[in-house]
């Protein structure tokens, strides 16, 4: 399978317009900031729009620019977001809060890449990149008629989906790593890395925040308990509950090898089939067979092993850099 950095990578390289989609938390924010890093109009501004911040009245406004007179507070003329992108990246966030009227116009937009400040005559070349990001599914929004279809196809060009973090569960070691680097970098000290039953507990997490939870718990021990130990009592209260409501059964309870090995054998070495009766995740499962297979077992104070690499990488020079974790899709 074609990971998601591979597409990032493609999609950057052309001007066309890119429609990311996700459970809120994934890293959509980060996707477009890569995105933009990588294209031709990188030296460009990237412009960022939250359109559910913003209300009918003003996000006209604030997308096309308005001339001094055209309501009662536009005392001056005012660029808008596409005039201030030229030549870059538009980053409509949350697109499918737009009302069915401002989609028409962005529609239209697209389509002539011309427009026209609110209250001008005036005809603008529109030389924007757009990239639009929402975590509702579109196709469902368009059947409800909530958002028309010919907007969805303008702006799917490339649709590129970001898998919640339940579904990566074997990307948590290299994320935890980049995370607590760039909070250290921030905080200026180090931060606390999980011992043994830290890991149990952060593996076991459904995380329905998705990565932006995960930043939010790291953040939280590195600030209240950075001298305490990182293990299950202190992941548990980071999480924000000692019972962890939000995790899946104890991986002793449900992983057990030579259980799972003989369940296994029964589904014929059929893993996905395995992981639906499990009621556990994939890439959970294909990641603890493949623990087993290099000899299984955790020792008493051992972390994963990519854990461990992931420590030993040389350190992100920024967040565009394309080797960021993030962009680890899941395998087929």
């Amino acid at each position: 399978m074609v990971g998601l950095r591979a597409r990032v990578e493609r999609a950057a390289a052309s001007d066309c317009s890119v429609l990311l989609t996700g459970e809120t938390g994934t890293g959509k924010g980060e996707v477009a900031r890569v995105l933009h890093a990588l294209s031709a109009g990188s030296a460009a501004r990237l412009v960022h729009v939250n359109c559910a911040a913003l209300s009918p009245t003003v996000i006209e406004s604030e997308l096309f620019g308005h001339e001094r007179g055209a309501f009662t507070d536009a005392s001056s003329r005012r660029a808008g977001s596409f005039e201030r992108a030229e030549g870059g990246t538009l980053f409509l966030d949350e697109v499918a809060e737009l009302s069915l009227n401002l989609q028409a116009k962005l529609l239209r937009v697209l389509h002539d890449r011309r427009y026209e400040r609110v209250g001008g005559g005036v005809t603008l070349a529109m030389g924007a990149r757009v990239v639009a990001a929402t975590n509702r599914p579109l196709s469902a929004e368009v059947a409800a008629g909530r958002f028309r279809s010919d907007l969805y196809y303008r702006l799917a060009v490339v649709e590129l989906k970001l898998p919640p973090l339940r579904h990566r569960a074997e990307d948590l070691p290299d994320l935890i790593a980049e995370i607590t680097r760039r909070i250290s970098v921030r905080l200026g000290a180090g931060v606390s890395v999980p011992t043994r039953s830290g890991w149990e507990v952060l593996g076991r997490h459904l995380w329905p925040g998705n990565i932006r939870e995960l930043a939010n718990v790291l953040e939280r021990v590195a600030v209240f308990w950075p001298e305490e130990a990182f293990d299950e009592r202190l992941a548990l209260m980071a999480l924000g509950s000692e019972d962890s409501p939000q995790c899946l059964p104890p991986a002793h309870d449900v992983l057990d090898p030579a259980t799972v090995r003989t369940r296994l054998a029964n589904c014929s070495g059929n893993v996905s089939r395995l992981a639906r009766e499990l009621g556990l995740p994939r890439s959970t499962l294909r990641y603890r067979l493949a623990r087993w297979a290099d000899g299984g077992g955790w020792k008493e104070s051992s972390v994963p092993p990519s854990a461990v690499r992931a420590q030993q990488l040389p350190l992100f020079e920024s967040s565009f850099r394309p080797q960021n974790p993030i962009w680890r899709a899941e395998s087929d």
